[in-house]
């Protein structure tokens, strides 16, 4: 039988150990306790740095620690998810990147230094923005077919740049030349800028971009949008018909930003980061921001984002090991 002094005893101990671990329990619990640090695997100005930053300035105000952009540029993304990988598992350091650093690069490259399902544990999405195939404002091709048609009458065809070798640009032009039954040929560039110098020159024919970058090349009246891959229209460029509509079916494709943290990252921590960013998103003059780049928020959880993740890594596979594209 239990005395009671050993009773009081016993609770005494328990208190004692109870007490010795609120200090560690609430240490577990807070998050953030320092800045946050988003690294993103593309150089200051370009989309991804631009929405990771737009982003960074609401995450702040409703974190309460300052949320920073670290640019990682490199590898396909390899430098900046490796300094993430190896970052404490506190949710202090988030990786942000694009649809070809959760989907596609694993495929494309032939040795790569993370897994994006196995090494990182999903926090949330960003926002998406459809694929414009894009002329120049001088090129004789005023629709898809016009352009489809040009491919036809050449002997080596036309010329189609990308942001890169296994770039979502490199897949949607590869893609088209097959629907299409038209000779393409594949010119990668290092990201988007370089591309559409070369375009708007008329050194190459055609680009699949973003509405980010390209947008405002057409509202200049230096580039021509011929259609959005995507299954409705841009609402930034409403007068541009779909692929579909163009005729050619099947090349609905988007890039997609997210976030990611080290996997074993604590629920505390995930659950703040998503909230953070999902307030960030519905934020009214984030939402008109994005909106005029032609950008569309995207927020959902962390757990359906991470389906998505795995969903759109099963939808690229095939179309990147079609492509026989590698990278050495």
């Amino acid at each position: 039988m239990t005395t009671r002094r050993g009773f009081v005893l016993g609770a005494s101990a328990v208190a004692t150990a109870w007490a010795a671990a609120l200090p560690r329990f609430a240490q577990a619990q807070a998050f953030p306790t320092k800045p946050v640090t988003l690294v993103v695997p593309f150089a200051a100005g370009g989309p991804t740095d631009q929405i990771a930053r737009t982003v960074a300035q609401k995450m702040s105000a409703s974190l309460g620690q300052p949320v920073l952009v670290d640019n990682r540029p490199g590898g396909g993304g390899q430098i900046a998810a490796a300094l993430v990988k190896q970052a404490p598992a506190d949710g202090h350091t988030v990786f942000v990147g694009a649809t070809e650093m959760f989907a596609i690069n694993q495929t494309l490259f032939r040795k790569f230094a993370y897994d994006p399902v196995k090494d990182f544990r999903p926090v949330g999405a960003l926002v998406e923005t459809p694929m414009l195939l894009v002329v120049a404002a001088s090129s004789p091709a005023h629709s898809v077919q016009e352009l489809l048609a040009l491919a036809r009458t050449r002997p080596n065809g036309l010329t189609y740049a990308s942001q890169g070798l296994g770039s979502i640009g490199h897949m949607l032009g590869q893609a088209l030349s097959q629907q299409a039954k038209v000779p393409l040929t594949h010119v990668p560039y290092k990201g988007s800028a370089p591309a559409l110098q070369d375009l708007m020159a008329e050194r190459v024919d055609l680009m699949f971009d973003v509405v980010m970058s390209s947008g405002p090349l057409i509202a200049g009246h230096k580039l021509k949008a011929l259609a959005v891959a995507a299954p409705q229209r841009s609402a930034s460029l409403p007068q541009v018909p779909t692929l579909a509509e163009a005729g050619v079916t099947g090349l609905d494709a988007s890039v997609w930003f997210g976030a990611v943290v080290p996997a074993g990252t604590p629920d505390v921590a995930v659950a703040a980061l998503n909230g953070a960013i999902v307030q960030a998103l519905g934020s009214p003059d984030v939402a008109a921001r994005f909106a005029e780049q032609g950008l569309q928020p995207k927020p959902m959880s962390a757990s359906r984002f991470g389906d998505f993740m795995k969903s759109e890594i099963d939808r690229w596979t095939p179309m990147v090991t079609a492509s026989g594209a590698v990278v050495d």
